[in-house]
């Protein structure tokens, strides 16, 4: 009697189990990174499982009754801050160098 309760709660698969889940599925398919959950819904038998990493984001569908992936999707975009690690790395040159312009200048007699 009780190990029949004991089964229904190990085998109900949640939320935490399908985030779980996708983390092994990426690893697998080489993403060892460190993801980060975004999102996790229940849409009827599939859990949709969205991860992200930088600017890699992927989206899972697992059955909740199979615990079969059902589908996977990877889209590649920019982060978060909606500016490239490009575009910051630029920024903060200018922003460093028009100050060194300005005192070399000084230096030289020209301000």
């Amino acid at each position: 009697m009780s190990s029949d309760a004991g089964e229904a709660v190990t085998s109900t698969f949640d939320a935490e189990n399908a985030t779980a889940m996708t983390v092994d599925f990426l690893k697998r398919l080489g993403y060892k990174q460190i993801w980060q959950p975004m999102k996790v819904s229940l849409d009827g038998e599939l859990y949709i499982v969205e991860m992200m990493f930088q600017t890699l984001s992927a989206k899972v569908q697992i059955n909740s009754k199979t615990k079969e992936i059902k589908e996977y999707e990877f889209q590649s975009g920019e982060a978060a801050g909606g500016k490239s690690f490009f575009q910051s790395k630029l920024m903060m040159l200018i922003v460093a160098a028009v100050p060194t312009a300005i005192l070399a200048l000084k230096l030289m007699g020209f301000f």
